[in-house]
């Protein structure tokens, strides 16, 4: 039996313009809608549940936990014949806790941790004008080589955050930097009276010759405050290009005053171009000789809250709405810093936090407690190190231009 879920009309989310003269190319769509489910003991697929995402098949209280069990998301998606010639790629902002992606019974990608976002280009799978078969496999089975493996945090299986369609040109701001945006601004020397540093841009390209990327530095105020070019003609083996940049009598972000620039970067090959925008705050951090934690030199009160994933009725699949009740209620407490048990929330809470000023610790899913002997089923092979070690790797990279997270644990 065929399943037909249509992907055109398409619902834009958004199309990103630069000031090139090239013609802008990158456009995001929502896959969320149009997906069937079913269990992998089941053998007859024909009564495969309609549902949307985000989802887990573990959302009632008592089939809570990151017990054995694996499913399948299938969908369609008509590939218009008009993309011939572009990059495509499909964004999951989670899936819990172990992913393989297969486009057109082609294996096309996995990825291993249930906190972190990942990305998997399907451009050579696709088949253009017609219709495509989607299916990921979603695992929570318990694994020595996957963290966490023991926990006091209820792991709920299943495709729990967005799914994004990316189509992107040729050349282009890599997607495949652990899952990132593949812009990082990194800040070397921090004051009152200067910032200065540079912007890490990853690039994927096809064709190296007469690439052009710019950064465009947007002030608090709205106004541009410098724009540097760079023609890029030759790639390093890691595919990134680093460009200096200083900004004189900065507003610095603090929990008083959370000051925000943004950064435009484009990239130009002459027929197209690639544009990401990312927002951060200049800041410094540090611990003083009293232990305390200050920023921009100056000691910090700290009134926090610890935050977890999973809402009664929903398990991990907690939407914006739930979220923002969340972030509101914690607000209303008081609370200017929250810590991210276990690994990183949705990209959204941490720009509530950049804007608002709070300050936030985000763990790696390394869970240890005491109670009901929850760390003794970690096995120390060389597997699990890794695993350890790629995802707090995802979880910084993705969460580096926030000015809010100031700790990793």
């Amino acid at each position: 039996m065929q399943y037909r879920f249509l992907l055109l009309p398409l619902i834009l989310l958004f199309s990103v313009v630069s000031g090139s003269a090239s013609e802008p190319s990158r456009t995001t769509y929502n896959l969320n809608n149009d997906w069937r489910f079913y269990h992998a003991s089941q053998l007859d697929i024909s009564d495969a549940d309609y549902i949307a995402l985000p989802h887990t098949w573990q959302s009632d209280l008592g089939s809570y936990g990151n017990g054995s069990s694996s499913a399948n998301y299938i969908r369609t998606l008509d590939i218009p014949r008009e993309w011939m010639g572009k990059r495509l790629f499909l964004r999951f902002g989670g899936v819990q806790s172990v992913a393989g992606v297969f486009v057109n019974g082609t294996f096309a990608g996995a990825h291993k941790g249930g906190f972190t976002a990942f990305t998997v280009e399907i451009t050579n799978a696709v088949r253009f004008g017609t219709e495509n078969f989607i299916r990921v496999v979603a695992s929570n089975d318990v694994r020595s080589d996957v963290l966490p493996i023991s926990s006091d945090i209820d792991l709920t299986a299943g495709i729990y955050r967005d799914v994004e369609l990316i189509v992107a040109p040729r050349n282009m701001i890599s997607l495949d930097k652990l899952g990132s945006e593949g812009v990082f601004v990194v800040q070397e020397s921090v004051d009152k009276e200067c910032v200065s540093g540079f912007v890490r841009c990853y690039i994927s390209a096809s064709n190296h010759a007469h690439l052009d990327l710019s950064v465009r530095i947007v002030g608090t105020d709205g106004y541009e405050i410098e724009t540097y070019s760079q023609r890029i003609n030759k790639l390093g083996d890691e595919g990134y290009i680093d460009i200096p940049f200083s900004v004189n009598d900065p507003k610095l972000w603090s929990p008083q005053s959370p000051s925000l620039y943004r950064f435009e970067v484009s990239l130009d090959d002459g027929k197209q171009s690639d544009a990401v925008v990312v927002e951060t705050g200049f800041r410094k951090v540090a611990f003083n000789a009293d232990k305390r934690l200050c920023i921009n030199d100056e000691p910090q009160e700290i009134r926090g809250v610890n935050l977890a994933h999973d809402r009664m009725g929903y398990g991990m699949a907690i939407n914006q709405n739930n979220l923002l009740q969340d972030y509101t209620m914690l607000r209303d407490m008081g609370a200017n810093a929250l810590r991210s048990l276990s690994g990183p929330h949705t990209p959204d809470l941490y720009d509530w936090c950049d804007r608002d000023g709070l300050l936030v610790w985000v763990d790696m899913p390394f869970t240890r407690s005491e109670a009901a002997f929850s760390d003794i089923c970690y096995y120390p092979i060389e597997e699990f190190h890794r695993n350890g070690t790629d995802q707090l790797a995802e979880i910084i990279a993705q969460n580096f231009n926030h000015p809010s997270v100031v700790m990793w644990g």
